[in-house]
């Protein structure tokens, strides 16, 4: 047997290197259009289903009507008692208005609202507890969980329905923000037009009622503290003054026309003096640590970022100064026009650095001077302060007294400002309580609105056939990717590694075909060139000398594989070939019964001599005209048994000498153990699967532990009663 044709050997997987596949965009379009359109029944269904849905919530849903209105706020207008200092705060916060929405659906506001509506004076509905209620009760009930019933007075009742009424209310609100400006639309929706417009109403006056009241309730609050803080704070100053003036009375303490005493004015000015000097001397010391620090780093930058003040650099330095900005300016044009190498850029360059040695040079200088400065400073310093000591000798008496006059004058200042400040603050918070403005006002009343805010019947039905579009395309894509059946020719190379070999329309069950048209291909032209592709093929594989042994085998039984052999070898002898058509299968016996040119098989287990039956079988096998070996009806064969395995492998040899082509039908890929030792007895097979039944993980696992079938393969070759279905999805 020729099995070590390298034809038939399986070709060798490509290298994956881990790199990103190509995508072909057109390829993946053709693809995706190609899958909605086989799936256009489902998509079709799911839209139609939707739009049946939304047809029926629009006859059906109760009309909602919405009423709207709009508020503007400004920031610039507050209620606090901090009247300048609040708009700055508020402008520097960027929730200003979302604040105020908050506002507008807290609790207070909403619990007026509801209450101005007459909600918590409507009678209680009866209706018992809900739905989702009833079955967690159940639940509880099953699994002992059931709370203790606790017992509510009338009170806590009352707030607890009034609560449950609020919530109610607010769910048919909706306050929101008009894009990023300062603007609030508030809406109500409600089967009710005349009521969804009181509620909006009544939403905005509870809104600006609870305003009012709370800052008004802020300002009395404020008010009635700053009026006991008047009257303490004026008890206070009382207090104050009159020790000022028993003070002066009992030390004889007269101020001159400035207020002080004349020790106490030389005093005070040479202390000014002498605090000017140690100042003088702490900026002197500081310029020169600087100086020193930029003479040290050898580097002009600090002498030209500012950090010598104009008072301190020199005049020579700052003519320095200005011409060492002018070369490195000048130098960025000349490298600009001239290049970094150029002539004129290095004379630049040393001119900078001649300057630059001059400019340290005076900074150096300056040091120097500073150290001078420093030195008569500090005899200045020592001068001013015998000075002061000599002055706090002689007016030791005077200063004493006049601190303690001073301590009880600034205590009586201090508290007569704060008194001032308090009386004013008084009078403020009264003019207050008059007038209160709020940060917002209405720019749109709520009016009753004319037209149904939903069901929108055109923009449902929009919705509805959209999503309908959407989800019935999505089920569909679902549908063909998670479907792993073998339904394209190049399902079999990209799954199962096998070469597409053509489609068998017309192909039947062995239960299902009539014998007569077991032998006798379909006349049409797709049938036709799939055969005369076979033929080809196995002509171009047929050895020098001897027959060439081609198996038919199926995944499983009742996928055509009689059929489809005997039409390969109808063909096969139609081009003027000899041909032998063997099955031993059990369930072919009747089909092949009556066939022309048939030779029934005696049992293997007892076959005699193996040449004379071959050559009855040779003789049957005729250009035109195959020759059938069929098993008797009843019989069958067990390829396990080796005797009955070489009988047939003895039968094969024989006939491979007589014969050019012998179609052997294995056993079904399902029937692992009697596939895996029939096909020791080919040279090559052909695998037919049912198009659209045969599912492509399941199979490729199982050819994937075939180790005799697997690298016998030719290709697969697909089966069906009509190639419509098959069309869709190689069209």
């Amino acid at each position: 047997m020729i099995q070590n044709d390298r034809q038939w050997r399986r070709l060798p997987e490509p290298q994956r290197d881990g790199a990103v596949p190509d995508v072909d965009l057109a390829t993946t379009l053709r693809t995706l259009t190609g899958g909605l359109r086989r799936q256009w029944k489902l998509i079709a269904a799911v839209t139609l289903g939707m739009a049946l849905l939304a047809l029926a919530y629009v006859l059906t849903a109760t009309p909602q009507y919405t009423a709207r209105a709009a508020l503007v706020v400004d920031p610039r207008i507050s209620n606090s008692v901090n009247g300048p200092e609040a708009p700055t705060l508020l402008l520097s916060d960027a929730l200003v208005v979302d604040s105020e929405i908050k506002v507008l659906g807290s609790r207070d506001v909403t619990w007026r609202v509801a209450k101005a509506l007459g909600l918590f004076d409507q009678p209680p509905e009866d209706g018992g507890p809900s739905l989702p209620r009833q079955v967690l009760n159940a639940l509880q009930g099953l699994l002992g969980t059931t709370p203790d019933a606790t017992a509510l007075d009338e009170t806590a009742s009352r707030v607890s329905r009034e609560e449950a009424i609020r919530r109610e209310m607010m769910e048919g609100f909706e306050i929101t923000r008009d894009g990023g400006t300062y603007v609030i639309d508030v809406a109500y929706t409600s089967e009710d037009p005349i009521f969804a417009t009181n509620a909006v109403n009544a939403l905005i006056e509870q809104y600006f009622k609870a305003a009012s009241d709370a800052s008004l309730s802020d300002t009395r609050r404020i008010h009635d503290w700053l009026d006991q803080r008047v009257q303490v704070l004026g008890q206070e100053v009382k207090t104050a003054d009159a020790a000022v003036a028993d003070y002066r009375q009992q030390h004889d303490l007269f101020p001159m026309a400035s207020g002080a005493l004349p020790s106490e004015v030389e005093l005070s000015n040479t202390n000014d003096r002498l605090i000017a000097l140690r100042q003088d001397l702490i900026e002197a010391q500081t310029r020169q640590d600087k100086i020193k620090g930029i003479v040290a780093s050898d580097s002009v930058g600090a002498l030209l970022d500012g950090t010598l003040g104009g008072d301190v650099a020199s005049p020579a330095l700052r003519d320095f100064q200005t011409r060492y900005a002018g070369l490195v300016s000048e130098e960025h044009d000349l490298v600009t026009r001239w290049g970094a190498g150029s002539d004129m850029v290095a004379r630049n360059r040393t001119d900078q650095a001649r300057l630059r040695d001059v400019m340290m040079q005076e900074a150096a200088q300056m040091v120097d001077r500073l150290g001078t400065q420093q030195e008569t400073i500090r005899r200045q310093i020592a001068a001013t302060e015998m000075q002061i000591e000599e002055l706090r000798a002689r007016a030791n008496s005077d200063a004493q007294k006049s601190i303690q006059l001073d301590e009880l004058e600034r205590e009586a200042q201090a508290k007569r400002g704060l008194y001032q400040s308090m009386l004013a603050e008084l009078i403020t918070s009264a003019q207050r309580e008059t007038f209160q403005r709020s940060p917002a006002r209405v720019i749109a009343q709520a009016v009753p609105p004319d037209e149904v805010a939903s069901p929108k019947a055109t923009r449902t039905m929009i919705l509805a056939l959209f999503g309908g579009l959407v989800l019935g395309s999505a089920i569909a894509f679902l549908r063909e990717i998670m479907d792993d059946r073998l339904l394209r020719g190049s399902d079999l190379r990209e799954g199962l590694g096998l070469r597409y070999l053509g489609l068998l329309p017309g192909v039947r069950a062995a239960q299902a075909v009539k014998p007569s048209t077991l032998l006798v291909p379909q006349p049409s032209d797709a049938v036709r060139r799939v055969l005369r592709g076979l033929v080809a093929e196995l002509q171009q594989r047929r050895p020098e000398s001897g027959a060439l042994v081609t198996g038919i085998v199926a995944s499983r039984r009742g996928e055509g594989r009689a059929q489809t052999a005997g039409w390969l070898a109808a063909e096969l002898a139609g081009h003027d070939a000899r041909v032998v058509l063997i099955s031993v299968a059990p369930e072919h016996a009747r089909l092949l019964a009556g066939q022309p040119g048939q030779v029934v098989l005696p049992a293997l287990n007892a076959m005699p001599d193996v040449a004379t039956i071959a050559g009855r079988i040779a003789a049957q096998a005729k250009p035109g005209r195959p020759a059938v070996v069929a098993m008797p009806e009843g019989t069958a064969a067990d390829l396990l048994v080796m005797a009955q395995y070489q009988a047939l492998a003895d039968l094969i040899a024989a006939l491979r000498d007589k014969v050019d082509h012998i179609i052997l039908v294995l056993p079904a890929l399902a029937e692992a153990s009697e596939v895996e030792i029939a096909a020791g007895l080919v040279d090559g097979a052909i695998l037919t699967l049912r198009w659209g039944e045969d599912r492509g993980p399941q199979l490729a696992e199982t050819l994937a532990s075939s180790r005799v079938l697997r690298p016998l393969l030719l290709g697969g070759l697909f089966t069906a009663g009509s190639a419509r279905g098959f069309a869709r999805y190689n069209g």
